[in-house]
This record gives structure tokens, sequence and C-alpha cells, in this order.
């Protein structure tokens, strides 16, 4: 779950913090795996709108064998107008499906960038390998008081060791 900057939909000129969400305030929070597992049952309930919108000539082919003009043309406008409907329906999903993308790759990469500050591995901006803000107070506070040898080849352990 990535979390982002405190949001306070009643007071829009104060932050509010953990403490108070049962206030009226809140923490805006985003579930990133929710989000990705929303776009492929969006894009697949099109399927059958692409297909009208694409292929009306599938529907209409056989109006004219119903023995009766006016329910043939009466069907073919219908058609057409649902094809077109559709195509509508399915221009606005894939917009809705790739945003959604777009927001789920642009919360990962920001969950990444971030984790990788604070391991201070190579970040995408150039490959800044200086430890991150977390890792240099954990170095400083932790390791050399300590006398570990090294933070970053054990971080994890090292974290579950020293805060449980």
């Amino acid at each position: 779950m990535v979390h982002a900057t405190p949001f306070d939909p009643q007071n829009s000129t104060a932050t509010s913090s953990a403490a108070d969400v049962g206030s009226g305030g809140g923490q805006f929070s985003v579930e990133v795996a929710y989000l990705r597992s929303l776009i492929r049952p969006l894009r697949e309930s099109m399927g059958a709108g692409r297909q009208v919108s694409k292929h009306p000539e599938q529907l209409t082919e056989h109006l004219d064998d119903t023995g009766s003009d006016t329910f043939a043309e009466a069907a073919g406008h219908f058609i057409s107008s649902w094809g077109y409907g559709m195509s509508k329906l399915v221009t606005d999903a894939d917009l809705i499906a790739d945003k959604l993308q777009e927001t789920v790759d642009s919360y990962t990469d920001t969950d990444d960038q971030v984790a990788a500050s604070m391991k201070g591995t190579a970040a995408a901006d150039g490959g800044n390998t200086a430890p991150g803000p977390v890792t240099a107070w954990a170095e400083e506070h932790i390791v050399k008081p300590t006398g570990m040898d090294t933070f970053s080849d054990r971080l994890e352990d090292t974290w579950k060791s020293v805060f449980g």
C-alpha cells in the first residue's frame, strides 16, 4: 500500500495525522494492487462492445432474411446506434484503463524510488549511490555504536533485530 500526503477533506488549510483520523480527517492511501486488479476486467468487459462497434455487419448481415422490411430497417438502425454507443463506451473504458495503468506505474515507480533512496541504492536520477537519509541515520546511530561491520548488506535483518 502506498500512503501519500495527509489529506483532510473537511479543512483544506490544515493537515491531518494518523492520530486524528477518527476526528473527521484522514490519510489518503492508494491500494496499488486493487487498482491493478481493475485494469484487465475493465478491458475484457468491453470485448463485446468492440465487436459490435467494429463489426456491425456481423449483426446486420441476415436482417434481409427476416421477411419484414420494416423490422430489418428498425433493427439496422438500432444496431447502428448501438454500435456508435458501444464505440464511445469502449473508448472511455480504454481511456480509464490506460489512466489506471499510468497511476499504478506512477505509484509503483515512486515507491521504488523512495525505497531506493532509503536504502542508498542506485536511483533513477543517474545512479546516485550515496546512502539515503534513513540508512545514513541508522549507520550513525545503530551500526557504528553496535560495531556492526556493514549495514546495507543486511538491512532487513538489522531492522528486525533492532526494532523487532
